[in-house]
């Protein structure tokens, strides 16, 4: 049976979706944590040379990756840049004398003469070119070291500094104020690089659970954001909180994805019933005597579907019925129930979805 429930409705019931799992795996233990930006995820920008600094961004700000943090005005750069313009003319020069005097010797050679003192001339300066080559490149390289890969841009006829964010993230704190001067080191803007955001558990004591593999759900937004990762776990145990912490680092994150939001991680094992599903407790909705659940087929309409539950652990609840995959409702299923027909207008048909996706009400045969 179908039923749909329009934009305000699926508001008004605080509605979530996830994925329904994969099949044939036992669920051993289910936790739940944050999303957290570890140490190593924390990006901090600072002067590469002494300047005055005008700032383009802000505490708590969002940033994206080649967003401009700030801009500096460095009087050690503007002078290295000066050197360079004229290291470049003085080799612009020379390379001019030196044609001048090959044309020079070529129209003697012409006319059946040589002249050595011009292959002496032309020969210095050759030598004197590459001597002005070598030091545009001396100084090419110190200035380089200096800026250390900031882009110099004029303002105003001014080399200026421009510092950009290497990856998107969030402004965690601005360490100086507007146009004040800083010295060489001075940290400008310190970043929270939320591409490397973890989520962080706790287990209690020993008790590690048995398993193969982990999801990691993101509890934020309408849909719940199923991701996969790598693991690490804290070695020791808190002797005094009798603790362990638990560190889940997610392959890619939503777009969407802060600090601070809650996410469940599943522990499963291999050797599960074969045709179950877990999923949480608050998918399942009691229509009469059977055991349902509400599945999205396309925005607003939802499927109803009769599973078979087993016992219900930690939350959690094996289910044969589902494909791996589908869009669940976990919750929200309970205010769905009222949208169905009142009893004697229409019996209250669950459904089933066939190997070819569609979805047909009544059982399946």
């Amino acid at each position: 049976m179908l039923v749909t429930a329009d934009a305000h409705a699926r508001h008004i019931s605080a509605m979530k979706i996830e994925a329904v799992p994969a099949a044939g795996k036992a669920l051993t233990h289910s936790l739940y944590g944050h999303l957290f930006v570890p140490s190593h995820a924390l990006e901090t920008y600072s002067l590469p040379c002494g300047g005055r600094i005008s700032l383009h961004v802000k505490s708590a700000q969002n940033v994206k990756k080649g967003d401009v943090l700030y801009t500096v005005v460095a009087p050690e750069v503007s002078s290295l840049v000066a050197d360079i313009r004229k290291q470049e003319a003085a080799i612009i020069r020379c390379k001019e004398e030196i044609d001048a005097l090959s044309m020079r010797l070529a129209r003697l050679k012409s006319a059946g003469t040589t002249s050595s003192d011009l292959e002496e001339q032309i020969n210095f300066k050759n030598a004197e070119n590459r001597q002005l080559k070598r030091e545009l490149e001396v100084t090419q390289t110190r200035l380089n070291v200096l800026v250390m890969g900031a882009q110099i841009t004029p303002e105003n006829g001014v080399p200026t500094l421009v510092v950009r964010a290497g990856n998107d993230g969030i402004v965690r704190n601005v360490g100086i104020t507007q146009g004040s001067w800083g010295e060489q080191g001075t940290a400008v803007v310190t970043m929270s690089n939320l591409n490397a955001m973890e989520i962080e558990g706790t287990l209690y004591g020993n008790d590690v659970p048995d398993f193969s593999s982990i999801r990691a759900t993101r509890l934020s937004g309408r849909d719940n954001m199923v991701m996969e990762g790598s693991w690490r776990m804290a070695e020791q145990v808190d002797e005094e909180k009798q603790t362990r912490a638990f560190y889940f680092t997610p392959d890619s994150l939503p777009a969407d994805a802060r600090p601070g939001q809650l996410c469940r991680l599943d522990f499963y094992a291999d050797g599960g019933e074969e045709g179950y599903v877990t999923i949480p407790d608050s998918a399942l909705v009691k229509v009469g005597i059977d055991d349902v659940v509400f599945l999205e087929v396309k925005e607003g309409t939802f499927a109803m579907v009769k599973v078979q539950a087993g016992t219900s652990r930690r939350g959690m609840t094996p289910v044969k019925g589902l494909v791996p995959g589908q869009r669940l409702v976990v919750k929200g299923g309970y205010e769905l129930r009222y949208l169905l027909p009142a009893d004697g207008s229409q019996q209250k048909k669950a459904g089933h979805f066939h190997a070819d996706g569609k979805f047909h009400e009544g059982e399946d045969h």
